[in-house]
């Protein structure tokens, strides 16, 4: 990454943000006065809801037999959500799921992603099953 393309991480306090850490001072101490910046703003994932998440499909796992394995269940609910992306093949098209890593989602879009996951488990995984009943015993996984 050269000088041009610096990555480091800030935290906002009530003055603005403020390098957060060694490597961000490090890349402040590299802009000079006056210079002009683009800033792409992203959350970092929060690893807690990312383990909440989880913890969601393998309670749904360990109530259900449709599903061999928690990949499974993943892999069902990004296709009934809509998180592929269509490639176009000899035969026709094609969906592939896209990934939740950290790398490939902020906390925005993984926020939106879970809320989209938790209307697919009351409509259809579990129907009759009220939102704020799962939100409530997934709050047990929160910490």
């Amino acid at each position: 990454m050269s000088d041009d393309e610096m990555k480091a991480v800030f935290k906002k306090h009530i003055s603005g943000l403020a390098p957060n850490g060694v490597a961000a001072e490090g890349v402040m101490k590299k802009i000079k006065l006056g210079d002009l910046v683009t800033v792409d703003i992203q959350r970092p994932r929060n690893i807690a809801h990312h383990a909440k998440f989880f913890a969601m499909l393998q309670l749904i796992h360990e109530n259900q037999d449709h599903y061999t394995s928690v990949e499974d269940i993943l892999t069902a609910f990004k296709f009934a959500i809509g998180h592929t992306r269509k490639i176009k093949v000899r035969a026709g098209i094609v969906e592939i799921p896209k990934s939740i890593s950290f790398a490939s989602m902020d906390q925005a879009a993984f926020d939106e992603f879970y809320s989209r996951a938790l209307d697919f488990v009351v409509s259809d995984v579990i129907p009759g099953l009220m939102r704020e009943d799962l939100e409530r015993e997934l709050m047990k996984f929160a910490a």
